[in-house]
C-alpha cells in the first residue's frame, strides 16, 4: 500500500512527536538520575561569642539545635563537641565546654573562671598587581589585646561551628517542627508568611517562604562592670541539595542574636527567627 503526500506528512509529523516524548522521557529520567546521585542534606550550625570586657565566675547555658528521637523518648542535640571546631577559645586557660541535660533538654554549658575580651589589630587589605605571586606579598602582622586601643579595635569573637553533611535522610525543611533540629525549648509568638518577599528579623525571607517569630531562653551567670556588653549570636541551617545543571536546593535556617549589657545571673529568653520552605520544590 502506497501513502500519498497527506499520508506521509502525518506520519512524519507522528514519528516526530514519537521522537520527542522519547527525548523528554529521557532526560526526565537522566536528571532524575543526576539529581539523585549528587543528592545530599546537610547541617550547618554556628555560635559566636564576644565580651567588651572582662566576665567572671561564668556559667553559659545555651540552647542548641536539638530534636526529640522517639527512640530513646529523650531530647537529643546534633551538636558533638568531638566534631566541632573552636576558634579563639585557645585564649581561655580554664574554659570548659559540655553539652548538659537542663529539665530534659539539652544545652550547651560553657563555663569559665573568667573570659577576658580579645581585641586586635585592623588588617589592611594589600592589592595585587596582575602577573604577582602571592606568596611574594608581605604577610600581615597580627596584634592582640585583652583591651581596646586605637592600636586594637577590633573585637574578635569566640566561634564554634558544626558542619554535618551525612544527615542520612531528607531534611523537611517545610515544617520541620517535631521532626528536625530546632533551638529547644522554643515558644512560637508569631508565624507569617512573605508571598513577595522582605526583611524580617535581620533575615531576608524569600517569597513564598513562611517564618516564625520564637524565643528561647539562656541561663547565663556571670560577674562584670555595668557597661560591658556581651553579645550571643547563633545561627542553624538545614538544607537539601543536589546537582542539575546546577546546585538546587532548599532549606530552613533560624537566627538569634542578642546582647546582654551588665551582670546576669537567671533565665533570659530571646527571641530568633526561623525562615522555612525556601528554594525550590
Amino acid at each position: 500500500m502506497c501513502l500519498n503526500d497527506a499520508g506521509k506528512i502525518n506520519l512524519a509529523i507522528f514519528v516526530l512527536f514519537f521522537m520527542l516524548i522519547m527525548f523528554s522521557v529521557f532526560m526526565i529520567v537522566f536528571f532524575n538520575f543526576l539529581g539523585s546521585e549528587s543528592a545530599q542534606s546537610i547541617y550547618d550550625y554556628d555560635l559566636s561569642l564576644s565580651t567588651s570586657g572582662p566576665i567572671e565566675n561564668v556559667v553559659l547555658l545555651i540552647p542548641v539545635p536539638s530534636y526529640y528521637h522517639a527512640d530513646s523518648g529523650q531530647n537529643e542535640t546534633i551538636i558533638n563537641l568531638d566534631c566541632v571546631t573552636f576558634d579563639n577559645f585557645d585564649k581561655i586557660d580554664t574554659l570548659s565546654t559540655k553539652i548538659e541535660q537542663v529539665h530534659g533538654i539539652p544545652m550547651l554549658n560553657i563555663s569559665a573562671g573568667r573570659i577576658n575580651p580579645l581585641y586586635q589589630n585592623r588588617i589592611e587589605p594589600i592589592a595585587i598587581m596582575p602577573g604577582q605571586n602571592i606568596s611574594e606579598l608581605p604577610q600581615p602582622t597580627h596584634l592582640y589585646s585583652d583591651r581596646y586601643s586605637e592600636e586594637t579595635p577590633v573585637l574578635v569573637a569566640m566561634k564554634i561551628h558544626l558542619y554535618d553533611s551525612d544527615v542520612g535522610h531528607t531534611i523537611d525543611t517545610r515544617m520541620p517542627f517535631g521532626t528536625e533540629p530546632l533551638f529547644m525549648p522554643y515558644r512560637i509568638l508569631e508565624n507569617f508568611t512573605c508571598p513577595e518577599g522582605g526583611m524580617y528579623g535581620g533575615y531576608y525571607v524569600r517569597d513564598k517562604a513562611s517564618a516564625s517569630l520564637f524565643e528561647v531562653p539562656f541561663i547565663l551567670s556571670y560577674t562584670c562592670d555595668d557597661e560591658n556588653v556581651f553579645t550571643v549570636s547563633t545561627e542553624f541551617l538545614g538544607m537539601n541539595e543536589w546537582w542539575v545543571g546546577g546546585w538546587r536546593g532548599n532549606s530552613y535556617r533560624e537566627r538569634i542574636s542578642h546582647e546582654f549589657t551588665g551582670k546576669t545571673d537567671g533565665v533570659y529568653w530571646v527571641k530568633g527567627v526561623l525562615v522555612m520552605g525556601e528554594g525550590v520544590y
